[in-house]
């Protein structure tokens, strides 16, 4: 019964940091990308982490130092599960 709750509390606590981690992605893509780009063209795009870290890196470049490397990972990852 333990080995149950604790399991389940494992999964739980998983969750929890997944959704801030996206949360924290959706609020940085809302604020950052949004001074150069209108959101819904980006949000009509699907693609992959790997296609969206290329893209959000290559833009953190651009921003002069805007948006950091750390920030670029997060937005990818968030328009990647979106």
């Amino acid at each position: 019964m333990k080995n149950a709750i604790l399991t389940v509390l494992t999964i739980f606590i998983a969750a929890l940091y997944a959704c801030s981690g996206i949360q924290e992605g959706k609020t940085l893509f809302e604020s950052k990308c949004a001074q150069c780009h209108k959101l819904e063209v980006s949000l009509k795009e699907t693609r992959n982490l790997e296609e969206w870290t290329k893209i959000t890196q290559r833009m953190s470049g651009y921003s002069d130092g805007g948006i950091t490397v750390k920030e670029a990972e997060k937005i990818a990852e968030y328009l990647a599960k979106k």
